[in-house]
């Protein structure tokens, strides 16, 4: 049984400076794809480690990407995210020598787009509508077959079990090298993330669950040395059996990037 296959069509990609990461955005940009060995589609099964990366402080940051089969056989891919202020970002986006006249030219070349997106679009209607009923069917039968699945977990929630994620790798890690400063750092990465991340989601019961991580993490705070076994304690509490899957899943890559 062989390795999943991982690709990016980008390896290096520009983010605005103070900007929050949305993961969905960023691995549509980075072009992300996956498949196993039998060419089964594992995109949605993609993970990235963003510990490293902060958007308040203008650099180069490597991102980790990671995807496992359902065998258990992982591939990571590592990218280069750098964030820049947005004016920089636009010149460097901006073609060299660029006129007034280009402009014309690309304006012209929109509307004929628009136009023949009309019109294509008017001539697709009927074809639309006869095909929408088996097109309903389809998708109802496989939100009915996914429901249960830790893959198909809502953005919100692979956002929290990405937050559970770093913080079990955090105490396990400490665990093995009982660095106190080196945990103190990652849980600052793991609160900072977690403020942004309060703002961003749109589940209230998501935004719970991350008050609770936070709860958690100053918990882990006072008392390192039984770090790993407060996280675990969150397994049994309000929405976190539902992700927890997802979590374990996580947790071995975070540490081996950490290790590396």
């Amino acid at each position: 049984m062989g390795q999943p296959i991982l690709t990016v069509e980008q390896h290096s990609l520009i983010w605005p400076l103070n900007q929050p990461i949305d993961q969905t955005v960023l691995l549509e940009r980075l072009g992300v794809h996956a498949t196993d060995d039998q060419g089964q589609n594992l995109t949605d099964k993609v993970v990235m480690n963003l510990t490293q990366v902060d958007v308040d402080q203008v650099g180069e940051y490597p991102v980790m990407l990671s995807v496992m089969d359902r065998t258990g056989q992982s591939t990571q891919i590592s990218i280069m995210l750098n964030v820049q202020p947005q004016r920089e970002q636009e010149r460097k986006d901006a073609p060299a020598g660029s006129t007034k006249h280009s402009k014309w030219w690309l304006w012209l070349i929109i509307a004929v787009i628009i136009i023949i997106g009309i019109w294509w679009g008017v001539r697709a209607h009927d074809q639309r509508m006869a095909n929408q009923a088996a097109t309903d069917n389809q998708q109802s039968s496989q939100i009915s077959n996914n429901s249960s699945s830790i893959n198909k977990l809502t953005k919100d929630n692979q956002r929290l079990a990405n937050q559970v994620a770093q913080l079990k790798g955090a105490t396990q890690q400490y665990q093995q090298d009982h660095d106190q400063q080196a945990l103190q750092n990652r849980l600052d990465k793991i609160e900072n993330q977690n403020q942004q991340l309060q703002k961003q989601v749109q589940d209230n019961s998501v935004k719970q669950d991350l008050t609770q991580v936070d709860n958690t993490v100053n918990e882990v705070r006072q008392n390192p040395d039984k770090g790993t076994q407060i996280v675990n304690r969150l397994k049994d509490q309000g929405d976190f059996s539902a992700i927890w899957s997802s979590v374990s899943q996580q947790v071995q890559k975070w540490l081996n990037e950490f290790s590396n």
